[in-house]
């Protein structure tokens, strides 16, 4: 397999995530959407995040394991570490902290501003497995 192949199965995982799983234009949907999923089993919220795993392969792959590979396994890790602590608070109704405001204002999420961060994570993908 050539990196080009690999980068395209990447972008496709992270279109997946965009389409399915960051649904809504605010941050209570988007959050709505995400404890759906959680409902339905940790299992299931955790296979549904494919660009995670695509990360993981590459660097396996391609046994490169650069700083921006780091980086990038780290962003993701930590954004599903995230999820799953902001979810699990909702569920348990503890307090949310500094996000009871996003909540409370229904702080508009873009559909721009969701591609940017997609951009900017193929562009680290780029960084970290070009070869």
């Amino acid at each position: 397999m050539d990196f080009k192949l690999i980068f395209i199965v990447y972008i496709v995982c992270e279109l997946f995530e965009l389409f399915y799983m960051q649904r809504g234009s605010a941050f209570n949907a988007y959050i709505m959407n995400l404890l759906e999923i959680y409902k339905k089993g940790i299992v299931r919220f955790l296979c549904l995040h494919p660009s995670f795993y695509a990360v993981i392969f590459t660097a396996i792959y391609f046994n490169k394991f650069s700083f921006s590979a780091f980086v990038l396994i780290t962003f993701k890790t930590l954004d599903i570490i995230f999820k799953l602590i902001l979810l699990d608070r909702i569920i348990k109704t503890k307090p949310l902290g500094m996000f009871t405001q996003m909540f409370e204002n229904d702080m508009p999420l873009s559909f721009l501003f969701k591609l940017i961060v997609m951009a900017i994570y193929a562009a680290v993908f780029c960084a970290a497995f070009m070869i």
